[in-house]
């Protein structure tokens, strides 16, 4: 199973995804997903889909409007607002466990977040379904996105065995302020270079896991502390038999607690079942907080857990599970989460504090995409521009990219004064 990415988010429309180019091009399997051919459950296993369907409807009217509002704001300098109180001025005050699913399902299940937190200017309108169309499709192949990394690699002359690929190295320490720069590795093994490009993820550099020498600056610092790194978990559950009836593609629990063990997806039916041919696989995304609190606990903690929610669904029917498999990524030190997602109040200005190089220390990563953040597409395509702006640099002369040393609340010049009627 691929605990990592498993979708090619945006497809089909007028421009080609990279990672859909890099998929075709490595002939990987996969399949389209179809959210809306899910089934609703309650408690006591109770289904109600008329009732799923009608919210669905009045929430999909609440999206479109999320649309316009945004169409009307973009490219005017007007401050932003949280998707929260968006949603507010649209109407839309979750009342019941059905709405918290509907929500969930629109935003945390994609951002890993909260509307809370998040961006209205950023994540209301995704530039991944715009600009590349509103399909996902589901890689499911055993080598997994990996092999993609593995055979680019190959090609380029960097695969395995190759000089300049170095494995089981975790960098410590990097000297940027002069060159040469020096990467210090755990094992005490010490690199040169005239330049060094730092792909780690933001929630590694949040962490301090890496020693910079000189401290970065302190505009650097607020960047990097300001954003956003989510937590998404993908948990595998198999179970000896088959005990629930749905074909559907997905099924959606009708949880009182927000976020927690709503969305499944079934592994034995159309069109995933020819990759799970003799397994009975349930496969259940959390995030955010839930998520952070499953990782601090035991895999059978949550395994338990998990069971509990499905007798609640299906009866005492339900058996023991026979494995889970739960990904950790935010106590991973190799990670510390696993995308971003903007915030409110995170300024473009900061946002070019966060991708600047600092002499000859360069940035990339999905983190630094302002389009496409989160996103597989947003790594290859910050990467590239990284790397092609570094050979400018290298060849001839460096790009240009701006900076903010210091950052201050805007004065507006058309300020207007009211009075109240008598």
């Amino acid at each position: 199973v691929e605990i990592g990415g498993n979708w090619v988010e945006g497809v089909g429309g007028k421009n080609i995804n990279p990672v859909l180019s890099l998929v075709q091009k490595r002939k990987l399997n996969f399949v389209p997903t179809d959210f809306d051919n899910c089934t609703y459950r309650m408690n006591n296993g109770v289904t109600n889909q008329d009732a799923f369907d009608a919210r669905s409807a009045v929430f999909d009217k609440v999206t479109e409007a999320l649309d316009d509002m945004y169409s009307k704001q973009s490219g005017k300098n007007v401050l932003d607002i949280s998707l929260r109180a968006a949603y507010r001025l649209l109407g839309w005050h979750p009342q019941d466990a059905l709405d918290n699913v509907l929500e969930w399902n629109s935003f945390d299940w994609e951002q890993a977040e909260t509307p809370d937190v998040s961006s209205f200017r950023k994540t209301s309108d995704q530039a991944t379904f715009t600009n590349f169309g509103e399909e996902s499709n589901m890689v499911l192949d055993k080598r997994g996105f990996q092999y993609i990394v593995e055979a680019e690699a190959a090609d380029f002359g960097c695969g395995y065995g190759s000089s300049c690929l170095k494995l089981g190295k975790v960098v410590t320490q990097i000297k940027w302020a002069s060159a040469p720069v020096t990467v210090t590795c755990k094992d005490g093994s010490v690199y040169t270079a005239d330049f060094v490009v730092s792909s780690v993820s933001l929630g590694v550099l949040q962490h301090g896991d890496i020693k910079f020498t000189p401290s970065l600056p302190d505009w650097k610092l607020q960047a990097i502390q300001s954003h956003h790194i989510a937590t998404y978990t993908k948990i595998f559950i198999a179970f000896p038999s088959k005990f629930w009836t749905e074909e559907s593609q997905f099924l959606y629990y009708g949880n009182e607690r927000r976020g927690e063990f709503i969305s499944w997806q079934i592994m034995t039916s159309a069109p995933f079942n020819s990759y799970f041919k003799y397994d009975n696989v349930l496969l259940c995304t959390v995030t955010d907080e839930v998520a952070r609190r499953l990782e601090r606990q035991s895999d059978e903690d949550t395994k338990a857990e998990m069971v509990q929610v499905l007798r609640k669904m299906y009866g005492s029917k339900v058996p023991n599970a026979s494995a889970i498999l739960v990904p950790r990524w935010t106590s991973d030190p190799l990670f510390r989460g696993s995308f971003t997602n903007w915030p409110i109040g995170f300024t473009q200005e900061q946002f070019q504090n966060l991708i600047a190089p600092v002499n000859r220390l360069w940035f990339t990563g999905e983190h630094t995409s302002a389009e496409y953040f989160g996103y597989i597409h947003g790594a290859i395509i910050a990467g590239n521009r990284t790397g092609n702006d570094l050979v400018k640099c290298i060849k001839s002369s460096c790009p240009k990219y701006p900076y903010y040393p210091t950052l201050a609340n805007n004065v507006q010049d058309n300020v207007k004064y009211g009075q109240g009627q008598k």
